[in-house]
């Protein structure tokens, strides 16, 4: 068959190779275990690298919490588990409440002026992020609704913050403007201070405009702090000057004391002290000079002398302290003798008991030196022991009085002794005492009165109560008049009752008036005790009848009232 292969020839053949550089190709290597340990050590970590990567790039895409694990294979609204609904309702109560929270906020920023440009387009993003945190929170995307309406609590803290602090801002703009334009003076002492006070004032301005009032504020709060370094070095530079002005004016140096205060003046114009330091230094010289005599004087005890000298430096300087404690001085040591000598007379009378004498020369000593307790208490026992004497004769003098039954005199006496002594208490006793029976007399006296008065007047039982209540003051001492007596008789006389006859017709009313009604009796008879009474008679038909009754128990018959209506009433 043509395909069939040849039969193998005994001949040997030699093989020859087309590609002449086959023989010259490396050999493979064979890998040992060390290769091998190092291949899969490296590809170890380079497998985590990779993976590193790999998850950054992911987070960076869809966010961090992508690899977070759920709670669930079927989680619920915002990741909470159904075998945990409690979390839903936390998240539900917290967004809820932290809603109410911004709109009550919300409520109160939009009471709060607006007018600024920047200000009204932040409320409208107020008000719209309110409006995203309530669609949020009606999706039920509780915890995107708590983090929205936290952030918007935050932003209108911030915006309240920020509308408060825009009149802050602006009063803040006003004040520094002034107060630089006062501190301008300082320059030369703090030039550096007032600049940058001054760029603080352009960059609030700046801020203000922009719409940025925290910023601004903060800004002036910067400018006023330089403002104070400015101001300190002024007050600074005032003080040295006063102060050496001051030591100019005690050592008689004219010119320099005025050179001091007319610095001073450049810096603070009006200033008090170094006006009045100025009219000091133009008598500098000549106050100097007097103070120095008035020490020498002083130093030879030659005191009124020094005193005259340190009164002619004060005259001429009427705010130098060496002048006036120099002249205090020197008439201190002018009273101590003045003292001395009252004091020596003092007690010399006091030893003879000579009160007028003493309280005299204990007052002359008290009033040089009236701090002195030994010579108050000296004083004080010279005028109790002058004041006992005088107390004494007017408690005795009252006492003689009060035995005479002169009660006015004795409460005169009595009043004499407690205007000397008022913690007396025999003359308080003796005095309330005298009081209470000037006041029973009088009391007696004038019931006395009214009883006669009304007696005259036939009100016979006023009179009697006015009459024994007055015999029940009346001091036993006090003897009975005769006026008393023939009261007391014309008293007794009428309060004995009198029977008196009341005669009508059977058909008259008859009453006494605030006494008694008799009726229509024909006759009747009545006890009434004296007095003046009224009778009217009535019937019906007929006019009143009025009649004027006097009463007296004066020993005649009692008279026959008649009381009878016989007058027709005329018909309206």
């Amino acid at each position: 068959m043509a395909d069939e292969p040849l039969p193998p020839t005994s001949r040997k053949h030699r093989v020859i190779h087309w590609n002449p550089d086959a023989g010259s190709a490396p050999t493979r290597r064979r890998l040992s275990w060390w290769r091998v340990l190092a291949w899969t050590v490296g590809g170890f970590f380079g497998l985590l690298f990779a993976a590193g990567l790999v998850i950054r790039g992911i987070k960076l895409v869809f966010g961090p919490e992508v690899f977070v694990a759920r709670a669930s294979q079927t989680p619920g609204p915002e990741g909470i588990s159904p075998a945990n609904p409690g979390a839903a309702f936390v998240s539900q109560s917290k967004a809820e409440l932290s809603r109410e929270t911004a709109g009550k906020a919300l409520a109160e920023v939009r009471k709060l002026p607006t007018d600024h440009p920047r200000q009204l387009e932040k409320l409208i993003l107020l008000e719209k992020s309110f409006l995203a945190g309530e669609a949020l929170l009606a999706s039920r995307s509780f915890a995107a609704a708590l983090t929205q309406f936290e952030f918007l609590n935050r932003e209108i803290d911030e915006f309240a913050q920020s509308v408060k602090a825009r009149g802050e801002a602006q009063t803040a703009y006003d004040t520094i403007l002034a107060r630089i334009q006062d501190l301008e003076r300082a320059r030369s002492l703090a030039p550096d201070a007032l600049e940058a006070a001054f760029a603080a004032a352009g960059s609030g301005r700046q801020f203000m405009l922009e719409g940025s009032f925290l910023a601004a504020k903060r800004t002036f709060d910067r400018g006023f702090a330089e403002l104070k370094r400015a101001e300190d070095a002024l007050g600074a530079f005032i003080e040295s000057n006063l102060t050496r002005g001051q030591r100019a004016l005690v050592d008689g140096q004219r010119g320099e004391a005025e050179a001091a205060f007319r610095a001073t003046l450049e810096k603070s114009p009006g200033n008090e002290l170094a006006l009045k330091g100025l009219k000091r230094a133009e008598n500098a010289g000549q106050v100097h000079a007097l103070l120095q005599e008035a020490t020498q004087l002083e130093a030879a005890s030659r005191y009124a002398e020094a005193a005259t000298a340190y009164e002619k430096a004060f005259a001429l300087d009427a705010v130098n302290a060496t002048a006036q404690q120099g002249k205090a001085r020197a008439l201190r040591l002018e009273r101590e003798t003045r003292f001395s000598a009252a004091l020596a007379t003092a007690k010399a009378a006091y030893a003879k008991r000579d009160w007028p004498v003493a309280i005299a020369e204990f007052e002359k000593a008290l009033a040089v030196s009236p701090k002195v307790e030994d010579v108050k208490e000296q004083l004080a026992s010279a005028r109790a022991k002058a004041h006992q004497d005088a107390v004494d004769s007017a408690v005795a003098k009252a006492f003689a009085y009060e035995n005479q039954y002169q009660w006015k005199e004795a409460r005169g006496a009595y009043y004499e002794a407690l205007q000397l002594k008022p913690e007396h208490i025999e003359a308080k006793e003796g005095y309330a005492r005298a009081g209470r029976v000037i006041r029973t007399l009088l009391e007696y006296y004038k019931l006395i009165e009214v009883a006669e008065q009304k007696a005259a007047r036939a009100e016979f039982q006023s009179a009697i109560r006015d009459f024994n209540k007055a015999m029940s003051l009346k001091p036993e001492y006090l003897p009975v008049t005769e006026r008393l007596a023939e009261l007391r008789d014309l008293l007794y006389q009428q309060n004995q009752p009198v029977e008196i006859t009341f005669k009508g017709d059977g058909k008259t009313w008859i009453s006494i008036t605030n006494f008694r009604l008799l009726g229509q009796a024909e006759e009747t008879k009545v006890k009434i005790l004296p007095g003046n009474y009224e009778v009217i008679g009535r019937r019906k038909g007929y006019q009143d009848v009025l009649l004027s009754l006097q009463v007296r128990n004066n020993g005649a018959p009692a008279p026959v009232v008649s009381v009878v209506c016989t007058l027709k009433a005329d018909k309206v």
